[in-house]
């Protein structure tokens, strides 16, 4: 089956997608190939938590369509960068969030957009007072805290708004807070390794896992072989 390159964009995770944890989450060349040779007909972009800071030293040499970053707040492409909130985040909300980090002497840090607290992915409820401000988006055992209305699935609708893709969205992931990106999916494929909660609401699990998962799934793809899952119509 032939499928028109404008047709189709994959927007995959990176932690325990993309990378593999065992590999301290640096990406391995054959998984680094096969996405920019994915990357030369079809839209693919990275739809991570992680700052760009962080890609730059674990991604050596990846080259996607776009860099959806920060859980969908900081979108980069083609040389220009998009933030997906409003002024008041940062002239107000986020200051708010980090007073209240402070009285809890939790350990956070503080990206572009987002912030990352560490080790409260199964404290949520002493970060009740947070959601006045923003938004709480659990990732294994930690948080990130995100301006209201921003997760990765925004960032990959405001990237298709951005770019004018028509076409399907096909959703790698394996945790939590890929509930948003499987969200905007038309579908949903769990990499062997995911949790269970997102392979029961995927529409394929690969057979591989991790990033040997998305080189599965892209090679269905650019051989013509993807019929069975998608309908391109």
């Amino acid at each position: 089956m032939d499928i028109d390159s404008n047709e189709i964009l994959v927007a995959s995770d990176y932690d325990r997608t993309l990378a593999n944890e065992e590999n301290n989450f640096v990406i391995s060349p054959i998984v680094t190939q096969k996405v920019n040779e994915f990357s030369k007909k079809y839209k693919f972009v990275v739809v991570t938590g992680r700052e760009k800071k962080f890609m730059d030293k674990l991604a050596v040499g990846l080259r996607p369509t776009a860099w959806i970053l920060e859980n969908g707040s900081l979108i980069l492409f083609d040389n220009k960068e998009f933030v997906l909130c409003e002024k008041s985040w940062f002239e107000r909300d986020r200051k708010k969030i980090i007073e209240i980090l402070d009285s809890l002497k939790a350990r956070y840090s503080i990206g572009r957009v987002i912030i990352y607290v560490d080790g409260y992915g199964s404290k949520l409820n002493m970060l009740k007072e947070i959601e006045k401000y923003g938004r709480i988006e659990v990732n294994r055992n930690d948080a990130m805290v995100l301006p209201k209305g921003v997760d990765k699935g925004i960032g990959v609708l405001k990237f298709k708004e951005l770019t004018g893709f028509k076409g399907k969205i096909v959703a790698l992931g394996d945790s939590e807070n890929d509930y948003a990106l499987f969200r905007v999916a038309d579908i949903k494929v769990a990499v062997a390794n995911a949790i269970p909660q997102i392979k029961e609401i995927a529409d394929i699990v690969t057979e591989n896992p991790n990033g040997l998962g998305v080189v599965e799934i892209l090679d269905k793809i650019l051989s013509g072989n993807f019929g069975k899952e998608i309908d391109i119509h």
